[in-house]
C-alpha cells in the first residue's frame, strides 16, 4: 500500500472516493482490497477517504469519549470480518470479533512473560492470524487495562474500546491494500457531487494545500451514516418559542457524547424527551460524568444506592410510551437464537410482493412469542400449565398442554373465510392471548404482550404515584433479567425482538405494502426495540437508584410540550398534576435520515440534480407511496435517478438506504451472514468495476471479466 499522497496520479489511474469512515466505511475499504486482489493484475488505483471525524471510529465510536458510555451490543456479538459460509461474492477473510480482538490485544501486550490464557487459546487460528499480522497499537492494553481485565464475551464494552477496534480494522484494511493503491485521506465533509466531463467532482467543506476543496474521481460510495433532517412541524413551533426566550436551553438531538450539556446547571430541573439508549447515555453523563457514584445496597430494589456529588440536575422524563426500555437479560453468555417456528415455516420467497405484513407476518410473530413463552414456562414451572379440559393447573404431562397451546394459537391466527386475518393488530394479540389463557390459569404466569404495546393504560392520581409505578415495573423486569434463559416473559419478548431481523429480509426493497410499513412493521420496529434493544441490565439497576435519590422522575406517556413565559412546559394526560416547567429541554433520541426532508448537502445535491430519488413502494390500492430511503440498484448500490435509471458512478450504503433495504443499522453479528458485510462487498465491487472501466476500459476489460466479483 502506497502511503498518503497528493492528488497527482496519471490519467489512466482509476480513482474511487469513499465518503464516510465509520464502521461501514472501514468495511468498504477491506472489501475493496479483497476484490482488487482477485484480479489477475492489480491496477493502479487512487482511493480517497473523506470524513472529518476519527477514521474508522467515526463520531459515534470516537476513542476520546468517556469510558462511562458503553455499547448496547455484547463484546462477542459484533465483528467486521466475513466468515466461512458467508454469501459474499469476494473472498472470505476471517478475523477476530471485538471480544477476541480485545483478548489478543491483552495477550500481545503481555508478550512472552505471561502464559497464553484459555480465552486466547480458544480463538480460531484463522481469526487470530488477522490480528497477528497487524497487532493493536502500542499502549492500548495499558490504557484500557481495567476494562480488558474484566471483559467477558457477554460484556458491554465501552464505546471508546469499540472505536479502537474499528480504527484498527480500518488501518489493517488500508495496510492490506495492494501496493498499486494510493490512499488519500481528506479530513473534511463532502457537501456536493456533480458529474463533469464524465467524472465525479466532489466538493469539500474545507480546502487543502495540494488539492483545494474538490476531489475528482471515477466512482463514489457514500457511507454517510446518521444524517440531519428537517425539523418536524411541532419542533419548528417549539423553536419559534425558544427563539423568543434566549434564557432557555434546548439540547437538540445528536450523539450524546457530542451534545453540550454544560448549560444544565447543578440542581436545575430539566425536561428530557426519550427513554431509550440515548436517555441512559444522557443520565450517565449528568451523574457519573459529574462525580456521582453508586455503592452496593442489597436492601434496595436495584441493589444500588446513588451517592450524589451535588452537580446533578433533576431530570423529568417522558417518551411516547412513558416507560424505560426493557433491560437486556443476563444470560452469562450470548443471547439464544429465537426459534420462531410459525414465522419460519413459510417460504416467503414464494409469496407474491408486496406482502401485507399485518395479515401475513404479524399474526405469526405474535404466535411465536406466546409459544416461546409457554415452552419456557413448561420447562421451569410445569405446574403452571393445564389442558383446556382441566379445571385446575398441574397437568402431569406439560407436553399435552403445549400441544394444545400450539393448536389454539394456530387456530387464533388462521385466516378467516374471506382470506384475511383480524384487521386490527391489537385484535390479533388479544385473540392469541385469550386462546393461550385457557392453558395457563394464573394471570401472573401469562405473557402480557398487549401491556408491552401500551404499557400505560391507566390514569395516575399524582406524579409520585406514576414514578413509583414505573420504578416497580423496572424492578420486576430486573427480576426477570436475572433469570436469563429461565424467564418465560423474557423468552417471549426476545422472540418479538428477533423477528425484526427476519422481517427486514422479507420486506427488503418494497417487500411490504406501504400500509403495512406504516402499521404493523412500524409497531414491530418500535416494540422490538423496546423489549429487546434496551440497555445493559446494570443501567436499569442504576436508574432505580437515581429514582430513589430523586434525580430522575417520570412525567407520563406522550407528554405535550410547549413554551410559555414560564419556560418549557410538559404534561401527560395519564398523570394528574404532571405538569412540569423547566428552563432546559434535552432531546435524548435520534431520528432516522429521511431523504424527503434531508438537510445533508451532499444528499440534497444529488436529489436536486435528479441523479437520486426517494424509494417508493406499492400501496394496496396500487398507487406508489414514497419512503424516507434513497432508491438504489440492489445488486450494486448505485443510486436510481429521477428517470428510473441507475447512476453511472454514485453508490449509497448504510443508514440512508435503511428504508429501502431494512436492517442497515444492525452491526454485523458473527454466524449470521450479516447484511452489512454483504452490502459492503457488492457495493465495493461495483465501485471498482465502474472506476476501472472509466479510467481505461481497454486496459482493464480482460481483468474485469476475469473476476466474478466484478
Amino acid at each position: 500500500m502506497t502511503p498518503l499522497a497528493p492528488h497527482d496520479a496519471p490519467a489512466t489511474q482509476a480513482r474511487i472516493a469513499i465518503v464516510g469512515l465509520g464502521p461501514r466505511g472501514g468495511s468498504l475499504v477491506e472489501r475493496l482490497g479483497v476484490h482488487l486482489k482477485a484480479l489477475p493484475t492489480t491496477p493502479p488505483l487512487e482511493l480517497h477517504l473523506i470524513d472529518d471525524a476519527q477514521p474508522g471510529a467515526g463520531r459515534i465510536w470516537r476513542t476520546d469519549q468517556t469510558r462511562e458510555l458503553c455499547m448496547n451490543t455484547l463484546a462477542d456479538a459484533v465483528t467486521l470480518f466475513t466468515e466461512p459460509g458467508s454469501t459474499v461474492e469476494g473472498k472470505v477473510v476471517p478475523g477476530p470479533t471485538l471480544y477476541e480482538w480485545c483478548i489478543l490485544a491483552r495477550e500481545y501486550a503481555l508478550g512472552d512473560e505471561a502464559p497464553e490464557s484459555a480465552a486466547a487459546a480458544a480463538i480460531p487460528a484463522s481469526r487470530a492470524a488477522a490480528f497477528n499480522a497487524h497487532p493493536a497499537r502500542q499502549g492500548l492494553a495499558a490504557e484500557y487495562r481495567d476494562e480488558l481485565a474484566k471483559l467477558r464475551p457477554e460484556s458491554h464494552p465501552s464505546r471508546a474500546l469499540y472505536g479502537e477496534y474499528l480504527s484498527w480494522f480500518l488501518q489493517r484494511a488500508i495496510a492490506e491494500l495492494p501496493d498499486s493503491v494510493t490512499v488519500v485521506h481528506h479530513e473534511a465533509r463532502a457537501t456536493a457531487v456533480e458529474r463533469i466531463d464524465g467524472r465525479e467532482r466532489i466538493t469539500l467543506d474545507r480546502g487543502e494545500a495540494t488539492t483545494g476543496n474538490t476531489v475528482t474521481v471515477d466512482a463514489v460510495i457514500a457511507a454517510t451514516g446518521w444524517l440531519p433532517r428537517a425539523a418536524s412541524r411541532s419542533d419548528v413551533a417549539l423553536a419559534a418559542g425558544v427563539e423568543a426566550r434566549p434564557d432557555l436551553t434546548w439540547v437538540r438531538q445528536g450523539s450524546p457524547v457530542e451534545q453540550d450539556l454544560s448549560e444544565v446547571g447543578p440542581g436545575e430541573h430539566a425536561i428530557v424527551r426519550g427513554l431509550g439508549m440515548g436517555f441512559f447515555d444522557t443520565v450517565t453523563l449528568l451523574t457519573l460524568g459529574r462525580g456521582g457514584r453508586y455503592v452496593h445496597a442489597p436492601e434496595t430494589p436495584g441493589g444500588l444506592r446513588y451517592v450524589a456529588s451535588g452537580n446533578e440536575p433533576v431530570l423529568h422524563v417522558t417518551s411516547r410510551r412513558g416507560v424505560p426500555f426493557r433491560a437486556k437479560s443476563r444470560y452469562n453468555a450470548l443471547p439464544p437464537r429465537a426459534e420462531q417456528r410459525l414465522l419460519r415455516e413459510v417460504d416467503w420467497q414464494q409469496v407474491p410482493r408486496p406482502i401485507n405484513f399485518d395479515t401475513a407476518l404479524w399474526p405469526r410473530i405474535v404466535g411465536d412469542a406466546f409459544l416461546a413463552h409457554a415452552e419456557t414456562l413448561a420447562r421451569v414451572k410445569p405446574n403452571a400449565l393445564t389442558t383446556a379440559t382441566d379445571a385446575t393447573p398441574g397437568d402431569p404431562d406439560p407436553s399435552r398442554a403445549l400441544a394444545g397451546i400450539e393448536e389454539a394459537i394456530r387456530k387464533a391466527i388462521a385466516p378467516t373465510a374471506s382470506g384475511t386475518a383480524a384487521p386490527n393488530l391489537g385484535d390479533v394479540v388479544d385473540a392469541v392471548s385469550t386462546a393461550v389463557a385457557a392453558f395457563i390459569p394464573a394471570a401472573e404466569d401469562r405473557l402480557d404482550l398487549a401491556g408491552e404495546i401500551t404499557p400505560v393504560n391507566d390514569t395516575f392520581a399524582t406524579p409520585n404515584a406514576f414514578t413509583a409505578w414505573v420504578a416497580e415495573r423496572v424492578a420486576d423486569d430486573l427480576r426477570e433479567v436475572d433469570l436469563g434463559i429461565d424467564s418465560p416473559v423474557k423468552t417471549g419478548l426476545w422472540s418479538v425482538s428477533s423477528a425484526r431481523g427476519f422481517a427486514a429480509q422479507v420486506g427488503t426493497l418494497g417487500g411490504f405494502d406501504s400500509e403495512s410499513r406504516e402499521n404493523g412493521l412500524a409497531l414491530l420496529t418500535a416494540l422490538g426495540g423496546m423489549v429487546g434493544s434496551g440497555p445493559p441490565a446494570f443501567r436499569n439497576n442504576e436508574l432505580l437508584a437515581l429514582v430513589a435519590a430523586g434525580i430522575v422522575r417520570f412525567i407520563g406517556p406522550d407528554a405535550s410540550l410547549s413554551v410559555d413565559d414560564r419556560g418549557f412546559v410538559a404534561s401527560s394526560h395519564a398523570v394528574t398534576g404532571s405538569e412540569v416547567t423547566a428552563r432546559v429541554l434535552i432531546d435524548s433520541w435520534m431520528q432516522f435520515h429521511d431523504a424527503r426532508a434531508s438537510e445533508d448537502p451532499f444528499t440534497v445535491s444529488l436529489l436536486t440534480a435528479g441523479r437520486a430519488r426517494v424509494f417508493s413502494i406499492a400501496s394496496r390500492t396500487g398507487a406508489a407511496a414514497a419512503t424516507g430511503g434513497i432508491d438504489i440498484d440492489e445488486a450494486t448500490g448505485r443510486i436510481i435517478g429521477a428517470d428510473g435509471t441507475p447512476d453511472e458512478a454514485v453508490h449509497f450504503a448504510g443508514i440512508p438506504v435503511d428504508d429501502t433495504l431494512h436492517g442497515t443499522v444492525i452491526s454485523p453479528m458473527p454466524g449470521t451472514d450479516p447484511p452489512m458485510l454483504r452490502e459492503t462487498d457488492r457495493v465495493s465491487a461495483s465501485a471498482l468495476a465502474v472506476a476501472l472501466h472509466a479510467a481505461a476500459p481497454r486496459i482493464y476489460e480482460g481483468a474485469l471479466s476475469a473476476s466474478s466479483a466484478l
